[in-house]
């Protein structure tokens, strides 16, 4: 067990939990902040378009249920604190005053809103935020979705790097990318980084080596994507590159199987 004050900041969807489940069995949190996380309903064009939504996360939820192994009355091997707050609350003031009552030495955040400037001059360095994406490629929302839109498959990757004042463009601590599996579907893929940035994060907060050095310099920063852009077209297109093997083949090439 780490003798850091750990707390972290996240989101309440399974992914979330399953980041909390691993973490709280490898060190004692010394608080948990949960944001309530949804994704919007976009306008859709079509019936293809709410049909073809709707299966997506049925079945993104139904392979992240298999790959995580999340259950709900087992989250943590301790019992920290923790506290809910609502969407948009992250950077209130009394969000802020409670999280300086608990003197943090470290925080650690994924999936949440994006920091106020106030937490960057409270905690300089002291911020870490796992990444499901490799930032040099790919900024921002969904990130361990667009590689496979963009067929890049090989920068499907996490990265766990020091917050900053821009998004996801801090200094690096650690990162790598997945195995890639020509048999794996793109909810797979999708699930991976979450799996291996997890564990990234986990060897970086073992590694007291880590938290006086700031490693990786972001000397280039990759496409930014937000929440709008993750929309019903954008799933069609990788349904389109799965049915015709495109996605397969892309893989196929780039691991020489």
């Amino acid at each position: 067990m780490t003798s850091q004050k750990l707390l972290v900041i996240t989101g309440n969807q399974l992914t979330h939990k399953y980041f909390l489940n691993q973490l709280g069995s490898q060190f004692e949190l010394s608080a948990v902040f949960i944001e309530n996380t949804q994704y919007p309903d976009p306008p859709f064009n079509s019936d293809e378009e709410r049909k073809t939504w709707d299966e997506f996360f049925l079945i993104r939820d139904k392979t992240e249920k298999s790959l995580l192994q999340v259950y709900e009355n087992n989250l943590f091997q301790e019992n920290p604190k923790i506290f809910n707050i609502e969407k948009g609350c992250l950077n209130s003031d009394k969000t802020l005053q409670l999280i300086q009552k608990l003197n943090p030495t470290k925080i650690i955040i994924f999936g949440t809103s994006l920091l106020d400037s106030k937490y960057l001059k409270l905690y300089p360095d002291q911020i870490w935020n796992l990444h499901v994406g490799l930032s040099q490629y790919y900024r921002g929302s969904s990130c361990n979705f667009w590689p496979i839109y963009d067929l890049k498959p090989q920068f499907l990757g996490a990265t766990v790097h020091f917050v900053g004042k821009g998004i996801d463009d801090g200094n690096i601590v650690i990162q790598n990318t997945i195995a890639l599996d020509k048999n794996d579907s793109e909810f797979v893929l999708m699930t991976k980084p979450i799996i291996l940035g997890t564990k990234l994060m986990i060897e970086a907060i073992k590694d007291t080596k880590t938290n006086l050095a700031v490693n990786g310099k972001l000397k280039n920063k990759g496409n930014l994507y937000q929440i709008k852009d993750f929309n019903p077209k954008a799933i069609i297109k990788v349904k389109n590159l799965v049915a015709s093997g495109k996605l397969k083949q892309t893989i196929e090439l780039e691991t020489g199987s």
